[in-house]
């Protein structure tokens, strides 16, 4: 059984590179309005880009052709802050559905657990001369003290472990192989001091956040959005340690490149 796909998706209408306020555009305005859109699926900000991030990422050039290129509708509007994304709720998945979601994953586990611990277990068969006590059905108080302590992080053993997961391992660490996935998908982040932070969270929050059903997975996803947060912040404002990591990428990338040149040479 193949491992689930855990990667978010953004949704794109299959013809919109014919329509005309897509079709007239430059490359580079088409190149902004497809990665504004995962951009804004990333980071949950339900269509709305920082005005800061537009300047940076695309340039102002790029955000005048989108704001400009139809009359009443086009791609991007200007407000307060930075610009909108036009009809992003009406295609991609926003906030409020992500909200909706959680709560009816959690109105359904609820109403599974307060079935499973109210199904009444019936007692042996008769034996004579046995006198047989009766059955320890759980009352409708203990089945919903017993449900809050699992969804608030409470005693996990009377839930569905497979539902709700684990607590974070006392000795979770980066082992060789995601240390070797971290180099390849994350290079700009700081790996030791991520993973450290990743396991002081999720040591000291509570309720459903404290459980995980692929810590590795849980791992993965939290330094993706270090290695994004990395990309996006100013290089003033970048670390020490950052600075250095891509430098060193830098003259690595730098060093390949002349290797490779000078073999071509040698055997031309």
């Amino acid at each position: 059984m193949s491992a689930k796909d855990r990667r978010l998706y953004a949704r794109f209408d299959i013809g919109m590179d014919e329509h005309p306020k897509v079709a007239l555009l430059s490359d580079a305005a088409f190149r902004a309005l497809i990665e504004s859109t995962m951009y804004a699926r990333r980071q949950l900000t339900d269509g709305f880009l920082d005005g800061r991030i537009v300047g940076k990422k695309w340039g102002a050039d790029v955000a005048e052709e989108l704001t400009h290129n139809d009359p009443d509708k086009p791609s991007w509007s200007k407000v307060t802050g930075g610009y909108q994304i036009h009809d992003f709720g009406e295609h991609q998945t926003t906030t409020t559905d992500i909200a909706a979601k959680r709560e009816a994953g959690r109105a359904g586990g609820l109403a599974k657990a307060k079935q499973k611990a109210s199904t009444f277990v019936a007692p042996a068969k008769h034996v004579p001369g046995v006198v047989l006590s009766k059955p320890l059905a759980k009352t409708e108080t203990e089945t919903e003290t017993l449900t809050t302590d699992v969804v608030s992080g409470g005693a996990h053993a009377s839930g569905d472990p497979g539902q709700m997961g684990s607590r974070i391992p006392a000795n979770f660490t980066a082992d060789a192989s995601m240390i070797r996935w971290a180099q390849d998908n994350a290079p700009n982040v700081n790996l030791k001091l991520s993973t450290q932070k990743f396991k002081s969270y999720h040591r000291s929050v509570a309720g459903r956040a404290q459980f995980k059903t692929d810590w590795t997975a849980a791992w993965e996803a939290w330094l993706l959005s270090d290695q994004q947060r990395a990309l996006d912040r100013p290089q003033q404002f970048k670390t020490a340690a950052e600075k250095n990591l891509e430098a060193g990428a830098k003259l690595h990338q730098l060093y390949t490149t002349q290797d490779q040149q000078q073999a071509i040479e040698g055997t031309s």
